[in-house]
């Protein structure tokens, strides 16, 4: 729509531009007046052009702001419900830390108690078999003696 005013515009323009030259010519103006008159009117015609770019111009901020508006207005409900999932993250994940320690402290401990298992039965074991071995072997020896 804004294209077909400034066609209308410019069209407008040329037919005054063209009635000035034409007026001019007829009542005997010098060369350096004719030229003066398309100056002028070219002057004119750029001067319509600048503003209806500058009216281009000023509809395309003019939606650019309200599109940013609209942004705004859907962007911050949005971030204020990443807010509140952040802040629930972090709350489940100072629990798992917490989890994590104890069963660091429990796997410290069974760790500990095995050592102390191992330490306590592992010796008496390794006797007691060395005993029955030997034993065994001594058996063996006696009844080849007493065959």
């Amino acid at each position: 729509m804004r294209s077909r005013g400034v066609l209308v515009a410019v069209v407008i323009v040329l037919v005054v531009a063209a009635a000035f030259v034409a007026a001019g010519l007829l009542f005997d103006a010098s060369l350096l007046g004719v030229a003066a008159i398309i100056v002028a009117v070219a002057v004119g015609a750029a001067a319509l052009g600048l503003m209806a770019l500058l009216l281009t111009l000023i509809g395309t901020v003019r939606e650019l702001t309200d599109t940013v508006e609209r942004i705004t207005d859907q962007t911050v409900p949005l971030l204020g419900g990443v807010n509140e999932t952040v802040a629930g993250v972090n709350t489940e994940l100072a629990r798992l830390d917490t989890v994590v320690a104890s069963v660091q402290r429990i796997s410290g401990t069974a760790e500990n108690i095995a050592d102390v298992v191992h330490s306590a039965v592992a010796n008496p074991l390794i006797k007691a078999i060395a005993f029955t071995t030997g034993t065994g072997v001594a058996l063996k020896a006696a009844r080849k003696v007493t065959d």
